[in-house]
């Protein structure tokens, strides 16, 4: 009887583990959570974040993302990331610079969820931040401009004159100088990093302005890749390597996140309860890549553009002294530079650039 008994209650025991399993088993090891200032449909910014983190809940198993888009920079983004907490999410990426006040309030009330803010600033025990050095790499993008334009002329959208903006268009007027010593950079800030009519209006500026290359620092690059192709002019894109697709005449190369590898090391990290909050700059070969080139860039052009990838990312830095600014005034006298961590601060153009800081 005694076995007999055993026999039953090991039957039901087993039933119940086989009926409960598949549940632990469909349990995420880690929930994260996204915000983001714009559609992941973008070919830009946005895109860069979406598809990097995609990837990383693609092969890491037992990981589920959650993402909410076009969330504005207000106390609605702060309103946001506590409902990701509340959804289970141990990892947030808060990804616009200015989710910065709402992301470290949401922190402070959940020690346990572990934050990496795309922007800069003071770590926390569970808020990182991190950003890619794109700066130095616009050189390279510059080297391919200046042999590229027949005009001489080159254009550049930014949205706003922040330091980082105003160093991508640095390093992008050396570039351009190192192989030709006529080109110029005319720049037009449009007043937000998202207003497709003033970017639209912007592109269609520089190439009344006889500017044949276009560059850009804005959140999505379409608008100004789609004019410009639309005119014959030729673009160098930003953000996301896929905006490439956008103009499959002018597109010369471009730049683009590649945040996976860095991302999918956070979140083992915090699966295995090792979380370390840092403050991670990366650039060319880590967090930024150069985008294909276009069908029309010639094979010299090709291997001085790849020469100067090489350069940039053996520790060449072009932000070194003597460099004067667009003034006439010395602004890095011989031996002094400028690292990635200061780019904030920037508040000068190179010689050589048409535009006004402020």
């Amino acid at each position: 009887m005694r076995n007999k008994l055993g026999f039953i209650i090991g039957f039901f025991v087993l039933v119940f583990c086989l009926a409960v399993k598949p549940a632990f088993a469909d349990s995420p090891r880690l929930i994260i959570g996204a915000v983001y200032v714009g559609s992941v449909n973008d070919y830009g910014y946005n895109r860069s974040f979406h598809d990097a983190l995609t990837q990383v809940a693609r092969e890491l198993p037992g990981v589920k993302l959650l993402e909410a888009e076009n969330v504005p920079e207000s106390t609605e983004a702060e309103r946001v990331m506590e409902g990701l907490v509340q959804q289970g999410a141990k990892l947030i990426f808060p990804t616009s610079f200015g989710y910065s006040d709402s992301a470290r309030k949401v922190a402070k009330r959940h020690r346990d969820v572990c934050f990496e803010y795309a922007g800069d600033g003071d770590t926390a025990k569970n808020f990182g931040v991190f950003f890619g050095s794109t700066q130095a790499a616009w050189y390279p993008m510059g080297v391919a401009a200046g042999k590229m334009t027949k005009s001489n002329k080159l254009g550049f959208v930014i949205g706003l004159p922040i330091g980082y903006a105003l160093g991508n268009v640095n390093a992008f007027q050396m570039g351009a100088r190192s192989v030709n010593p006529k080109a110029q950079t005319v720049v037009v800030v449009t007043g937000g990093w998202s207003d497709k009519a003033k970017e639209a209006g912007a592109a269609n500026a520089l190439l009344d302005q006889g500017c044949d290359v276009v560059g850009m620092h804005v959140d999505s690059p379409a608008t100004i890749i789609q004019t410009v192709e639309a005119r014959g002019g030729m673009s160098i894109g930003f953000q996301s390597i896929e905006a490439r697709a956008l103009a499959p005449k002018g597109w010369i190369t471009g730049l683009g996140f590649t945040w996976a590898p860095f991302f999918k090391d956070v979140a083992i990290s915090v699966m295995a309860g090792k979380f370390s909050a840092q403050a991670v700059y990366q650039g060319l070969g880590q967090m930024v890549a150069i985008a294909p080139f276009g069908a029309s860039v010639p094979a010299e052009v090709q291997g001085l553009v790849n020469a100067a990838v090489t350069k940039v990312a053996s520790g060449f830095n072009p932000f070194t002294g003597p460099l004067k600014n667009n003034l006439g005034n010395t602004v890095l006298p011989p031996g002094a530079s400028v690292g990635a961590d200061q780019m904030g601060n920037m508040n000068w153009y190179v010689d050589g650039v048409i535009g006004k800081v402020r």
